[in-house]
């Protein structure tokens, strides 16, 4: 566990990744939008949500974005050589554009983003080094609602596998790195919104598409199961088809301030080998259990994913692709995630303050797979006048983690880096219009 440990931060140096790497780490990002109406956990920044209300009598247009740049110190980062250095970045992060239309029955959002010409996407990656070089679309979708409690959704959308956002960090957890956390794929979905149970239900043809980019299918946002990039050693080339993916929540009242609420969720699929040309499969599910207590929250979650690729040989690992880079991980594997975090009253500063701390671990069934984990310690800072001005620093401190270190991006999840202890800080600083 990775707890005990955070005195280890200066671990000994790590097997430096080779220059051909893809980026080191994808920029993970929590989104702006929300087409199941329910925002992320508190203390996550503030979400505009869509729609705001199933009784809205005016149509709305709003049309926004925003621009974002980052500050990585990296303690774990490499020379050419091989020999271990400590590295800081300043650089461009993410424009990303956004359209939001609301009315009494329909309503629709979309969001583009745009990256490149960052140290991220650097020359010795095979860059230009533009901004726009990698683009995707996030989310792009259209709804109706049925009733005050019921609405259909089609297009690009979140997939409701419990929480869009399981914790607070700009950075999502190590569910995002597996393929189950804030992903959105194409389809159709239902949801129903009593008092206190909620019901989703979502059809799902294929995976987000493959935009802009230089890898072979992973110019995406979410992580999807994708043709392996050639430098991805013993990668697969797979798709993921004909999702049914379905969440029921229940809320359970503790006291006049507090709140339970406990969710579960299933996944289902198909999985699409084009170097077998057979047809494997994808099972997920989990449960997670939140409190609320005024300006504090909690959460624990356990989920547990099988994925059969139908390859060639030995069915212990997968390739998967987000941010226009891919990566393998392991097919067979238990995900444990807990966070605990509470807003800070301010008083009469202009700014609102968040702090959080989330833990997670992936336990791989493969015998002589190395688990990955990853610890976060981070805050949020918004200005109280507008919300435009959002600022996230997130320390995290992995072991095996694609997200954390050198030299662990294209194994980590998989049978594992170098298992030791990696530790970066990243400071995200965006204007939202």
């Amino acid at each position: 566990m990775l707890i005990p440990l955070l005195l280890a931060i200066t671990a000994p140096s790590q097997t430096a990744s080779p220059l051909s790497d893809p980026p080191a780490d994808p920029q993970t990002t929590q989104s702006e939008a929300s087409a199941d109406g329910s925002g992320p956990p508190k203390p996550a920044p503030a979400k505009i949500e869509l729609p705001p209300s199933a009784g809205a009598k005016e149509s709305k247009l709003k049309l926004g974005g925003a621009i974002r740049a980052r500050y990585d110190l990296r303690f774990n980062d490499v020379r050419s050589d091989g020999a271990r250095r400590t590295s800081s970045h300043l650089s461009f992060d993410t424009l990303l554009l956004t359209a939001d239309y609301d009315s009494s029955v329909i309503f629709a959002a979309a969001q583009y983003r745009f990256y490149g010409g960052s140290f991220i996407y650097g020359r010795a990656n095979g860059y230009d080094v533009y901004p726009g070089e990698v683009s995707f679309p996030m989310y792009a979708y259209v709804g109706a609602k049925l009733s005050a409690k019921d609405k259909v959704t089609i297009g690009l959308q979140p997939v409701p596998f419990d929480d869009r956002w399981w914790g607070s960090a700009f950075f999502n957890s190590l569910g995002f790195v597996v393929g189950m956390e804030e992903i959105y794929n194409l389809g159709i979905s239902a949801s129903h919104q009593g008092e206190r149970a909620a019901f989703d239900i979502g059809f799902f043809p294929g995976a987000a598409p493959n935009a802009f980019g230089i890898s072979r299918d992973s110019a995406r946002f979410s992580v999807n199961l994708v043709r392996a990039d050639g430098y991805v050693p013993r990668g697969i080339q797979t798709a993921e088809r004909n999702m049914i993916v379905g969440r029921t929540r229940y809320q359970v009242p503790l006291s006049t301030t507090a709140k339970l609420t406990l969710t579960g969720s299933g996944w289902i699929s198909s999985v699409r080998n084009f170097d077998t040309g057979r047809d494997g499969y994808r099972h997920a599910a989990a449960f997670s259990a939140k409190v609320e207590d005024g300006r504090w929250h909690g959460k624990l979650l356990a989920a547990r994913q099988i994925i059969d690729p139908q390859g060639v040989g030995s069915d212990d690992r997968v390739s998967v692709g987000d941010y226009d880079a891919s990566y393998n991980i392991a097919a067979r594997g238990t995900m444990l995630f807990g966070e605990a975090g509470r807003s800070i009253d301010t008083g009469k500063l202009p700014f609102e303050f968040s702090l959080y701390g989330n833990y997670a671990r992936f336990l791989k069934d493969r015998h002589g797979f190395r688990d990955s984990e990853r610890l976060t310690l981070g805050a949020f800072w918004t200005d109280k006048a507008t919300h435009r001005i959002r600022v996230w620093s997130d320390l995290m401190i992995g072991r095996n983690d694609p997200y954390v270190g050198a030299g662990q991006y294209i194994s980590g999840a998989a049978q594992g880096g170098d298992n030791r202890i990696k530790t970066s800080l990243l400071i995200l600083m965006g204007y939202y219009f």
